[in-house]
């Protein structure tokens, strides 16, 4: 700690790798000196402080983080500023800190405020219903379903591998808005869904599609198609039956 302080930057340098190595080891005041330590220094420094500061935080660190973000506008700083800094500041700051990934975090604080109405337009499908879910508010059984349609469309339309984990048939982005819309009590919506998606990739399993793609590989076959294309292909020839169901007035999918 007293190297930390050295003029001597090759020490203060050691100093620094040697306590990050340590970091979580020390004590909150240790931690806290570290942190401003690196909070004073240049950007590859304030952005490791940053990501820790989310679980750290102490309010003496809100003016130095105030005075940081509003010199830098750096979307790691906005952060702590997002979760720590008073609701009112966020409000009034909620485009500037919504830059990156961090619009769905910012209407998630905003959402504090219960007269606070999400904009559906500023999210994607998995942004809405993952802020709803996590701040406690409620959707219709209609709005759900749409909501599903919409991002099987947008898989559909995108051919993203990314969207699939290696060696999975269903979609994780879509999966994901099913756990949160299974929290939210939406049974009826997410057991339809499911229904129809396993019936649409016509029970494909998991090994069956991925083993036969290896195989094709090793072999040097022509004309091999990626999982994520027949799968996506799939789903779309089922996407106007998808698109044609309807919510009963007993809460049921037709």
């Amino acid at each position: 700690m007293k190297d930390l302080q050295s003029d001597n930057r090759p020490t203060q340098n050691a100093a620094v790798k040697e306590l990050r190595r340590r970091f979580a080891g020390l004590d909150k005041e240790e931690q806290m000196q570290v942190l401003v330590h690196h909070l004073r220094r240049e950007k590859s420094f304030r952005e490791w402080a940053y990501s820790r500061l989310l679980d750290l935080w102490d309010e003496s660190f809100e003016p130095i983080v105030k005075s940081l973000w509003e010199q830098y506008h750096e979307e790691k700083c906005a952060w702590a500023v997002i979760r720590h800094f008073p609701l009112a500041y966020v409000l009034e700051h909620k485009e500037d800190l919504a830059i990156g990934k961090n619009r769905p975090f910012v209407i998630r604080r905003l959402c504090e405020d219960k007269s606070y109405a999400v904009d559906r337009d500023k999210l994607t499908p998995y942004e809405y219903i993952w802020v709803l879910s996590t701040t406690g508010r409620d959707i219709t059984t209609e709005r759900a379903w749409s909501i599903l349609v919409e991002a099987t469309k947008d898989v559909c339309q995108a051919k993203d591998a990314d969207d699939y984990g290696q060696g999975d048939t269903f979609s994780i982005k879509i999966n994901k808005i099913l756990y949160h819309l299974d929290k939210m009590d939406k049974s009826v919506i997410t057991t339809s869904y499911r229904n129809w998606y396993q019936s649409s990739i016509e029970n494909i399993t998991n090994s069956q599609i991925w083993d036969w793609y290896r195989i094709a590989k090793q072999l040097r076959l022509d004309g091999i198609r990626h999982p994520y294309d027949i799968l996506v292909d799939k789903l779309s020839m089922h996407l106007p039956e998808l698109e044609k169901f309807t919510i009963r007035k007993n809460y049921s999918i037709q």
